[in-house]
């Protein structure tokens, strides 16, 4: 593989583990359910073996700890993101809101705003949500 195409499939793996752990943290709470959905999507959404997954998220939360906002991760992801990676993100981001059996106000409004800065219809946005709460339930 192309350094080039390594470094972007780096990047996206970093820019999607970031927003899912910054989602986790949205209600101020760490929930050991929805960091192991975060461990699990992870792993078999990039195909990574344990010491890269771990690197990953190592790296990904460190980012998220210095980011002012998502803005940087949701570029990389509208860079190389088709439109139904984006929506699959978008579910994704919702099956880790569900992990813990409800919605916090402040879990919605981080996948709202993920979700508008991914130019994910609305129309889209509510069917992911409809898809993973019927996963959950």
């Amino acid at each position: 593989m192309p350094v080039a195409e390594q470094d972007t499939g780096e990047s996206v793996r970093f820019a999607t583990a970031a927003l899912l752990l910054e989602l986790s943290r949205a209600d101020f709470e760490v929930d050991k359910v929805e960091h192991a959905i975060i461990v699990d999507m992870l792993r078999s959404t990039f195909h990574l073996n344990e010491e890269n997954l771990q690197e990953l998220i190592e790296l990904a939360s460190q980012a998220t700890d210095e980011a002012n906002d998502v803005f940087q991760f949701t570029q990389l992801v509208n860079t190389h993101y088709s439109h139904d990676d984006k929506i699959q993100l978008t579910e994704n981001l919702w099956l880790v809101a569900y992990a813990d059996g409800r919605i916090d106000k402040y879990e919605e409004q981080f996948v709202r705003k993920v979700s508008g800065l991914l130019h994910v219809a609305h129309s889209d946005f509510i069917k992911a949500k409809m898809r993973a709460k019927q996963h959950q339930g």
